[in-house]
């Protein structure tokens, strides 16, 4: 089995010339010991089947391999996944094929590194369903990790006061969203799609290479407006909540 090595390797560098100050003949000083990070096999982060009623895709960023607990979790829920939509598609395909229809479902998900920090880790996918007519089904999802406890936690254990970042945020967000709604829609008027959903019933993911300087509230075609229009994924420098940030997650945090 060919095996995916998510590893960073910590390399202390000796001196490559002594001072003035140092004798001839002293030893040179030992390099710190090679410490290499947790090892996965590459089929832990990929699901795959296919048959005649299905065809199911599932896969995770190798960077979560970082923390096996977290691969353990997800795989675990992706296979109870996997065997459900086998069974409904199978049921399916035998109600088309006896009614002489042709039938195929997919199943999608391709979950994404958001950010990486040495406190937290976060992951986004959209999962894709299609069982025919217009277009397909998507769901949003998102994960944050906390990496020193080793479990999942949701956007508003994050704070040291939930209800008040919640309240800073939905302005924020509902002033975002109209203005990428106008630049969408350059000038045209819809029917319906005016109002402002409420973002804490989307993923509120953290975003950042490094130090995470945005939180993004993904909401789905049909919540802020039609199919055609897509996915929003409404950007909030993370800035406007940096005071009710915990004192063990602000250092994975900075301004933009």
């Amino acid at each position: 089995m060919r095996t995916l090595f998510v590893a960073a390797l910590l390399l202390s560098t000796p001196a490559l010339a002594q001072t003035s100050s140092a004798p001839l003949n002293s030893a040179p000083r030992a390099s710190a010991p090679l410490q290499a990070e947790p090892e996965l096999p590459a089929t832990d982060l990929l699901l795959r089947y296919e048959s005649p009623a299905l065809r199911f895709r599932w896969s995770l960023a190798p960077e979560a391999a970082l923390e096996p607990a977290l691969v353990t979790q997800m795989r675990t829920e992706a296979l109870a996944d996997r065997q459900k939509t086998i069974r409904e598609a199978d049921e399916a395909f035998q109600q088309a094929k006896s009614g002489g229809r042709p039938y195929q479902t997919e199943w999608l998900a391709r979950w994404k590194l958001q950010a990486e920090t040495d406190q937290l880790l976060s992951f986004s996918t959209r999962q894709y369903s299609f069982t025919g007519g217009a277009h397909g089904n998507v769901w949003l999802r998102g994960i944050i990790w906390d990496r020193g406890a080793g479990r999942r936690i949701s956007f508003g254990e994050l704070f040291s006061d939930e209800k008040a970042v919640m309240a800073l945020l939905k302005p924020a967000f509902c002033k975002a969203l109209d203005a990428e709604r106008a630049d969408r829609r350059q000038g045209q008027k819809l029917q319906g799609y005016t109002e402002c959903p409420d973002p804490s019933a989307y993923p509120i993911v953290p975003v950042g290479e490094g130090r995470i300087n945005q939180f993004v509230v993904q909401v789905p075609p049909y919540e802020a407006g039609p199919w055609s229009e897509g996915v929003y994924e409404i950007a909030l420098d993370t800035s406007l909540f940096e005071a009710f940030l915990l004192p063990r997650y602000r250092p994975a945090f900075t301004a933009p």
